[in-house]
């Protein structure tokens, strides 16, 4: 399990050099030429081009890091067949459907890939030995969506190929470049904190933080759900000023953070039941820890109406400062407390990380919305 968490993690970064930001900056495109077929033609492909350019390089940084690293040369064949996750995270053209409000489409694509991945699962993985079949099956799942869903957006949308000169993808690299490196510090955020408590514990003690970051995951899908559905109506309302942008938050997010501290609430009394539900035993560090998770949840939230303005006001250089100072803080409080307090320095250290985001995107915002501009 130890040796697939950590698999899971370099391909996630990797996953995310793909993506290069066109979450964003494709999305926000994407949003404001919605009605210019020829345009969403020439932003698709163009951003299809570039990712596979990003994959080959992904796979050139994989190679170097199995000639650096020992504990990827032990596991090549495992390492090779999880690589696998990230041209197909780079095939899903979510960002496409996200621009143009249309992401039931892609759930039901997601969904179906989804059905696939834990169907190969349920009857091929028997035991520990079949670890490498597991994340083979996540990333052909992956794969199996991407694909998908790039033939009903060529065919829903008539998206007609469009050639791409190198000038055009290497300008659309130079204005992600900042947004890449906010994900990829995002990512140390997410990712990275498993890492550097294996390094002051054992495996054990990453195996039970873990399970309990991956339960505290799958609730943090539902923020980056509701983050997605409403950033296109963000973008389109920022053109008209932040006032309009302001009130639209204050019209949508308070329902959700009550639904969010609700569900929050009553994942922290079901600790027990739900931990024993993954584990077949009691662990009282786990549940611990899991409560501690439901804590941070909310404060995640918190951070969503400013994350999505600055993005949507196109206030790059405000995202990448907090981001990137945020991925520097948690990996220092990480080393400090993790150290010390071992799984639960690691909650701490999230904690204040956590705290530093939602206090460092909201308040350029609030001064935004106070001068009126």
């Amino acid at each position: 399990f130890g040796v697939v968490a950590v698999a899971q993690v370099i391909m996630f970064y990797l996953a995310t050099l793909t993506d290069y930001g066109f979450n964003q900056t494709g999305t926000r495109e994407v949003s404001i030429n919605r009605d210019d077929p020829a345009a969403l033609s020439a932003i698709y492909f163009r951003v299809l081009f570039s990712k596979g350019l990003l994959c080959c390089i992904a796979f050139v940084i994989f190679l170097l890091l199995t000639l650096i690293f020992p504990f990827i040369r032990q596991h090549f064949l495992l390492y090779l067949m999880a690589f696998l996750f990230v041209p197909g995270q780079a095939a899903v053209p979510s960002w496409f459907f996200q621009g143009l409000e249309r992401m039931q489409l892609l759930a039901a694509v997601t969904l179906f890939s989804r059905l696939v991945f834990v169907a190969l699962v349920f009857i091929f993985i028997k035991g520990p030995d079949d670890s490498s079949l597991f994340i083979f099956f996540l990333g052909a799942g992956n794969l199996l969506a991407g694909i998908i869903a790039m033939v009903l957006a060529s065919r829903m949308f008539r998206l007609v190929y469009q050639k791409i000169s190198f000038s055009e993808i290497k300008a659309s690299l130079r204005e992600g470049w900042s947004v890449t490196v906010t994900n990829l510090s995002m990512n140390s955020i997410q990712y990275g904190n498993i890492f550097i408590l294996r390094l002051f514990t054992n495996d054990l003690v990453a195996g039970y933080y873990s399970v309990a970051e991956k339960i505290f995951f799958t609730m943090k899908q539902g923020l980056v759900v509701f983050s997605q559905s409403v950033y296109p109506r963000a973008c389109q309302l920022a053109s008209t000023g932040v006032g309009q942008l302001g009130h639209f938050f204050r019209k949508v997010f308070p329902p959700f953070f009550g639904v969010v501290v609700s569900g929050c609430v009553g994942v922290a009394l079901l600790a027990p039941q739900i931990l024993y539900f993954f584990m077949k035993e009691g662990n009282a560090e786990a549940i611990f820890m899991l409560r501690m998770f439901c804590i941070i949840l909310p404060i995640v939230c918190l951070n969503i109406p400013g994350t999505t303005s600055l993005l949507a006001l196109d206030r790059k250089k405000n995202y990448f400062t907090v981001y990137t100072s945020a991925a520097l803080l948690c990996i220092i409080a990480n080393i400090v407390l993790a150290g010390y307090y071992q799984a639960r320095g690691t909650i701490a250290a999230i904690f204040i990380t956590e705290i530093f985001i939602t206090v460092g995107v909201s308040l350029p915002f609030r001064r935004r919305s106070a001068g009126g501009s």
